[in-house]
């Protein structure tokens, strides 16, 4: 096992993200666990209270939070449209995120280098980005810069000039980064998982896009896109840091109060059929020593009602690292892997349910069994006490610690919009983890998870595993592509 990626057992180190999504918007790779948290006393944790909020929505249909935030002097504004990669149109896979990444390359006024040195002179953060569910342009910066930051932001969000030169850099840039991938096993279990079990869907598609698709960039594209996703009626501003409530509106004003409003973006499109029984899908990498794996299924959408006890019940199964039943099991005491993850996708629309792991490729088919075992074990016993007890603790614990800079309540704030979780959403957020239950756990785990109607992806040379894997479910064999 000495030859394992110890770079990717990094990464699958997986928390469900206790900031109104599971995993980040667009990749499920999420944040490292840390040592389980230990509570200085048995007493309930407090709720997370944060300074007054301030709402007010705009001619345009803009609407604006403000938030004080007086501890330091820096403010932050965040800008979300609500409509993301989901929106990419038929055959243009990665155009939302290719064009949110031209935002800050150039304006009307200024060049990408021009925008590059004075955010840099005032010692501060600009960019723009965008996930499956929204968009965004978010901007730092210390209070006295406040003002020439704002025009900055302005230009940005409204004026992006797109310029054929830069259109062909990022071009460039992404196609080089696609063929990358096609040597790393991890991105491409990753992507043929999702390609496989959402068929037909957006989530089909990698967020980034794909060689051809990038290909076909045009700058009308370009425009198209952006027109459709940012307008101010389906868009929430944010501005949280050391500002009152009157200084943050009259700057949303001065800011976005002009921006013209346009058509609310929609899209139908039905959900892909789950998995039944077994399937597996073998990507042959003629040089892997290891196989990369991936097996799940369709999961559920971020307005689950089963939410809370979903993270808790992940977090035990496979989201709570070394402390998770999957690691200690298929890691610590099978020794089959250095890291084995699981968790769900939670986004507008469901997302994905999905195991992950690596293993040498004489024991693909072990590990596949194993997990599959474990789960089914789990649904039955559910948690034990301690591990209730220890998942409720970090879960509570680290919660406060979304909260400490305007950047992070300004994110936390706007995935409360986004998934509509409610007003009262924080206040309540710590003791709706402590309320979850054995029986809530247990529950969850027999209704959300399904191990006997997987899809199954594994990157490794077919020659070394192709035949075990047989033994376990019928096996198609692809090219990497």
């Amino acid at each position: 096992m000495k030859t394992l990626n110890f770079t990717f057992f990094a990464c699958l180190l997986i928390v469900t993200l206790a900031d109104g999504t599971t995993w980040a918007d667009g990749n499920r790779k999420g944040k490292d666990v840390v040592p389980a948290y230990k509570p200085k006393s048995e007493e309930p944790p407090k709720p997370v209270v944060l300074p007054p909020i301030h709402q007010k929505t705009f001619a345009n249909g803009l609407k604006v939070i403000v938030v004080e935030h007086h501890e330091l002097p820096i403010v932050s504004l965040r800008l979300m449209c609500k409509a993301g990669s989901f929106f990419d149109p038929t055959g243009k896979a990665g155009l939302t995120q290719f064009t949110t990444s031209l935002m800050d390359k150039g304006t009307e006024t200024l060049s990408a280098t021009d925008i590059a040195q004075k955010i840099d002179f005032m010692g501060g953060s600009l960019n723009a980005s965008s996930g499956w569910d929204a968009s965004y342009v978010e901007t730092t910066v210390l209070k006295k810069y406040l003002s020439s930051v704002a025009e900055l932001f302005r230009d940005v969000a409204l004026h992006p000039a797109f310029s054929t030169e830069e259109i062909e850099r990022l071009r460039q840039q992404t196609l080089s980064s696609l063929e990358t991938d096609k040597d790393q096993p991890e991105s491409l279990a990753d992507k043929e998982f999702n390609r496989w079990l959402f068929s037909g869907y957006p989530y089909a598609q990698p967020i980034e896009g794909t060689e051809t698709s990038v290909a076909s960039f045009s700058r009308d594209d370009v425009l198209a896109q952006y027109g459709l996703i940012f307008i101010p009626n389906n868009a929430v501003l944010a501005v949280v840091g050391d500002v009152d409530a009157e200084t943050g509106f009259d700057l949303a004003q001065k800011v976005l109060g002009d921006w013209k409003q346009g058509v609310v973006p929609s899209v139908s499109v039905s959900m892909p059929a789950p998995p039944q029984g077994l399937n597996i899908h073998l990507v042959d990498k003629p040089d892997a020593t290891q196989a990369q794996i991936r097996m799940g299924h369709l999961g559920v959408s971020r307005q689950t009602e089963d939410y809370f006890p979903l993270v808790v019940m992940n977090y035990i199964l496979g989201g709570g690292g070394f402390s998770s039943r999957l690691m200690k099991e298929i890691r610590s005491k099978m020794g089959l892997t250095y890291g084995i993850s699981s968790g769900f996708a939670m986004r507008m629309h469901p997302g994905e349910f999905v195991i992950e792991t690596f293993t040498k490729n004489a024991s693909v088919t072990d590990a596949i069994k194993a997990s599959r075992e474990l789960v089914k074990q789990f649904q039955v016993e559910g948690p034990t006490e301690e591990e209730l007890k220890a998942a409720k603790a970090y879960l509570t614990g680290s919660y406060p610690m979304n909260f400490e800079t305007p950047s992070q309540i300004a994110g936390q704030l706007l995935n409360i919009e986004i998934y509509n979780l409610g007003s009262d959403y924080i206040a309540k957020y710590r003791s709706r983890i402590e309320a979850v239950t054995i029986a809530e756990v247990r529950r969850v785990a027999e209704k959300y998870l399904h191990p006997d109607n997987l899809d199954i992806v594994v990157v490794s040379k077919a020659q070394d595993v192709e035949s075990s894997l047989k033994g376990l479910a019928p096996v198609t064999v692809i090219g990497i592509e």
